[in-house]
């Protein structure tokens, strides 16, 4: 049975086979591969993107979308985990589930037994990192050789990328953070190869990268952090760090951006920025997760 808690889940080949998918159906809305499909969506933290872009392309492909609140499920009260998704997999063919703890995507997977998609969990972002790459393979036509710098923190997005990595070794990522926050959170990484660190700005790095990407410093769980905001105030990208890099390049930000702390308005809203694309291909993107899903 497919499912997709990780990147980790997917092959090379799945990957081809969701952006096949996603072109196709750009191309072709008319199908409706969900027809006769409900899904149900979870979403524990808050959502603009994920939960929109699901909602609108579960509808497009003909299926049908269930919300639910899971504040409003007995589980509240007195029914066990084990039991409120042993009886979701009753009603439902499949489950969308953004939660603050990656463990209970594992349990609900035992326990449901049907396909299930992390929306984001505290561990990673699988949906964000298949609808990036599928961005960068429409600009360069091409993804498997990019040159990525990664500004910022080790969160659950970088995590993604790191699996990413594992299936394409190609890739180049080239991660710009401090010392101590690598030193706090590389442990629980995976173990990859072809990544290289910066605990200071390489100039020469950076205008080779095809793209520079960013995100929140105050991740999911995380309550705000002056000390890390203090640390990783020299890896803003800003009009300086933008001004390094070749005309080729691309700046990509996942969305919801913290303006003045990771990155600057200026750079959010230049020419070389494609966060708006990057965050129209989530629907794309997981349209085609959806049809790799259920086909």
């Amino acid at each position: 049975m497919k499912k997709l808690l990780n990147i980790s889940d997917l092959d090379k080949k799945d990957f081809f086979s969701i952006f096949d998918n996603a072109d196709c159906l750009l191309k072709d809305i008319s199908q409706k591969p969900l027809t006769n499909i409900s899904i149900g969506l979870i979403f524990e933290k808050y959502s603009t993107r994920t939960r929109l872009s699901f909602q609108v392309g579960i509808l497009k492909l003909g299926g049908n979308i269930i919300d639910i609140k899971f504040e409003d499920l007995n589980i509240q009260r007195n029914e066990t985990f084990e039991d409120t998704f042993k009886i979701l997999a009753l009603y439902l063919d499949g489950l969308v589930f953004r939660t603050n703890d990656h463990k209970k995507l594992i349990n609900a997977q035992n326990y449901f037994n049907k396909p299930i998609i992390n929306g984001l969990s505290d561990i990673s972002h699988p949906c964000q990192i298949i609808a990036d790459i599928y961005t960068l393979k429409n600009i360069f036509n091409d993804f498997e050789n990019l040159n990525i710098c990664w500004f910022g923190d080790m969160n659950n997005v970088l995590f993604s990328y790191f699996e990413l990595l594992q299936i394409f070794p190609k890739i180049k990522l080239n991660v710009f953070t401090d010392k101590k926050i690598f030193t706090e959170n590389i442990n629980n990484f995976p173990k990859v190869q072809n990544i290289n660190y910066y605990f200071e700005l390489d100039k020469n790095i950076i205008h080779e990268a095809d793209c520079i990407m960013t995100d929140v410093y105050t991740s999911m769980n995380d309550n705000e952090n002056k000390e890390k905001e203090f640390l990783l105030k020299k890896f803003q990208v800003n009009s300086e760090i933008l001004n390094l890099t070749s005309d080729k390049c691309v700046f990509m930000h996942c969305l919801p951006a913290n303006i003045g702390s990771e990155v600057t308005e200026d750079v959010i809203n230049s020419k070389k920025s494609i966060v708006l694309k990057q965050a129209e291909n989530r629907m794309a993107s997981q349209n085609g997760i959806l049809q790799w899903l259920f086909s």
